[in-house]
């Protein structure tokens, strides 16, 4: 007996042997493959960097944006003079999907005929009314929407699709996801782009949409570091101050960048925002003490740094004679992003160049070796490049992939994999009704469950996809409203709102008739005045989507309870922030 039993663990032990040997081989084999892949894309990307002209070198720093659905004759003079490394891409450029996709094959193809490296070709697709491609990426609701399901494979999800459809049109770099804590109700340019008041929610729905963006094969960028939730002033027209500390700003601000950088972020997107107690005179796009001394050394980010546009007044009226595009590079980021063309983008290469030939790029660290920082900016971006699969047949250096067998191999794998995901989520439309309707919340508490409702409301809805929704409720005449509230045959009055404006229309008419029960259906942002009645209760989107539009009305109409908003918003007599000039913008 004991010898069968001596028999059968040695045959266990040579079994759990192989099999653990096994996976530590494979381990091994798999580390090996990788350094494999980081040597050749190290070494190439700096074969790259230093054989460009000094023209091509800071070229590649600087983004621009074009004017047309087309490669027209501007578009392809800009790109000649400026030799960007990238194209950033807005509404006025983006049609229907074909379009795009014949835009962005052109623009690759006259990166290649200009002898330039393939382009970022970039948007701002950040769902809700952030929605740059109206065709051809799935609609989903925007980030605080999503954010309100406190659901990270939502998050991820809406990532994954999101950036996956994107790299179908071509466009391969994502101004998204906005980590900023919108716990300041007054902000007029967050706002609804924010994943929400808290840095739980943002550090674990935001950060999993980030995950699922890198996942969908468009490089996703975390925005606006080190944070610009907490400000009441729009960076597009004056310069935000937040008077904060480090050790403030870690306990909330920094707490989603952090973790977004520890679990693989690889791009950020610097906030136009002086903190005077961290850097007295510069912003945050400017200040090496920011860029390299806490978002480099501190949160030991080794990815590529992206400003937020330079155009915008917080830097274009503030520091324009301090040659902005030379302190940004200096400070530690990589690319300098223009929203423009023409004489802006030829004033910001002639201060790069002037400042590169004259040596201003050149650094030393503690070790006492030179660094070339314009250099190593560029590096980071070609690298990154190759690390993406641009360089492909049509791109000026069409066999280098072919060079590497490991590094081609991991390419399709993941094309393979990211292919395959894709397709499994198509088969429940990518779940975009249920992340909708999962997000659908109330103010200001939640409303219980309810029964034998419905013969008892009467609806004053405007939008077509909220009445479609609401089709079995009566519809009524608000001429008659008067009369309708004499009736005991109603007690339910239900409208629809996208402004402050219908808002307080409707808390008037729930003031004059106390009996009966107002329901407001609020697509648009919720950091407006939301008077607050015994009788008035309100039903919110975050969002002004089609598929959020209808979610209302049917998660009103299932009669099951729905959750309160958990956001910080406007106190009673606080005033609405003035929506910013660019609403949609970055």
């Amino acid at each position: 007996m004991n010898s069968i039993l001596l028999r059968i663990a040695f045959s266990l032990f040579l079994m759990f042997g192989f099999v653990g040997s096994s996976y530590f081989f494979s381990f091994y084999l798999s580390e090996l493959e990788a350094n494999d892949r980081e040597g050749f894309l190290t070494k190439k990307a700096w074969d790259f960097t230093n054989s460009l002209s000094d023209e091509d070198l800071v070229g590649q720093t600087i983004h621009i944006a074009i004017p047309a659905k087309t490669v027209d004759a501007v578009a392809l003079t800009e790109i000649q003079k400026t030799r960007p490394g990238g194209i950033i891409l807005f509404g006025k450029n983006l049609g229907k999907r074909e379009e795009i996709k014949d835009l962005t094959a052109n623009l690759q193809k006259v990166a290649k005929e200009e002898s330039l490296h393939p382009f970022l070709i970039s948007t701002d697709q950040e769902g809700g009314r952030v929605f740059r491609v109206q065709d051809g990426v799935t609609a989903y609701p925007g980030a605080m929407a999503v954010g309100q399901t406190g659901n990270e494979v939502w998050g991820n999800t809406v990532g994954f699709v999101t950036s996956y459809e994107l790299k179908e049109l071509g466009i391969n770099f994502l101004f998204a996801p906005v980590l900023d804590i919108n716990n300041n109700p007054f902000n007029p340019v967050i706002n609804t782009r924010s994943f929400g008041s808290d840095p739980e929610r943002v550090s674990n729905v935001a950060v999993a949409y980030e995950a699922g963006a890198r996942k969908g094969g468009a490089l996703p960028v975390i925005k606006h570091f080190p944070g610009h939730g907490d400000t009441n002033v729009d960076s597009h027209l004056g310069l935000p101050i937040i008077k904060k500390t480090l050790s403030e700003l870690e306990t909330l601000e920094l707490v989603p960048f952090k973790k977004a950088i520890d679990s693989g972020a690889e791009a950020v997107m610097s906030a136009h925002i002086v903190y005077p107690l961290i850097d007295e005179k510069y912003p945050a796009t400017l200040s090496k003490k920011i860029l390299t001394g806490i978002l480099r050394e501190k949160l030991k980010f080794e990815g590529i740094i992206i400003t937020d546009a330079m155009e915008m007044h917080a830097i274009s009226k503030n520091f324009e004679k301090e040659r902005p595009g030379v302190l940004t590079l200096q400070a530690g980021a990589n690319i300098v992003l223009l929203t423009s063309w023409g004489e802006t983008a030829r004033k910001f290469k002639d201060q790069i160049l002037t400042a590169y030939r004259a040596g201003e790029f050149i650094t030393k660290g503690p070790d006492g070796i030179e660094r070339n920082v314009l250099k190593e900016a560029v590096f980071k971006q070609i690298r990154k490049k190759i690390e993406m699969g641009l360089y492909d047949a049509n791109s000026i250096q069409p066999e280098l992939v072919n060079e590497n067998q490991n590094l081609k191999s991991f390419l399709e794998a993941k094309e393979r994999e990211r292919r395959d995901l894709f397709l499994e989520l198509q088969k429940s439309d990518f779940y975009l009704k249920e992340i909708t309707r999962g997000s659908i919340r109330a103010y200001p508490q939640g409303i219980p469950e309810r029964k034998d409702f419905l013969s008892k409301s009467i609806r004053f809805v405007k939008n077509p996809f909220l009445q479609k929704s609401l089709e079995e409720v009566k519809s009524g005449d608000i001429k008659s409203i008067g009369q309708l509230a004499k009736s005991k045959d109603f007690t339910y009055f239900l409208f629809d709102s996208s402004s402050e404006k219908e808002i307080e229309s409707i808390a008037k008419l729930a003031k004059k008739y106390p009996n009966k029960s107002f329901v407001v259906f609020h697509g648009g942002t919720p950091f407006v005045k939301l008077p607050q009645l015994p009788n008035l209760n309100y039903v919110l989107s975050f969002s002004l989507t089609q598929e959020s539009w209808k979610s209302m009305g049917e998660v009103y109409k299932d009669g099951k309870s729905i959750k309160a908003a958990e956001l910080i918003l406007l106190p009673k007599d606080g005033k609405t922030p003035t929506l910013g000039a660019f609403p949609g913008g970055i």
